[in-house]
């Protein structure tokens, strides 16, 4: 006998793992490309421009990392569901964030 509540519950554990996973990944990667880049930043334009544009660089890049990574992440974790599910049955993650 199916419980479709509890399925419902199990398939959306299983998407925010997915999601959780997907976002950690991605929020490191894209932390390292900006510190990276800032690091030549700071390389190049270190005489030329005052030390407040660095860290105010790095904060922006980063703010476009996080929101990058939540909606990379989501869209792959609900990808990587509904490839897990059988093809009849359609499966939409509990409420978006952005």
């Amino acid at each position: 006998m199916r419980d479709p509540a509890l399925e419902q519950k199990l398939r959306d554990y299983r998407f925010e793992q997915l999601e959780l996973r997907y976002s950690i990944r991605y929020l490191v990667q894209g932390s390292v490309v900006v510190v990276a880049f800032t690091g030549v930043l700071v390389a190049v334009f270190n005489a030329q421009w005052p030390a407040a544009v660095f860290p105010a660089l790095a904060a922006a890049g980063l703010a476009v990392v996080a929101g990058t990574a939540m909606r990379l992440s989501r869209s792959r974790a609900l990808a990587q569901v509904r490839r897990e599910l059988p093809a009849d049955e359609p499966y939409e993650p509990p409420g978006d964030v952005l």
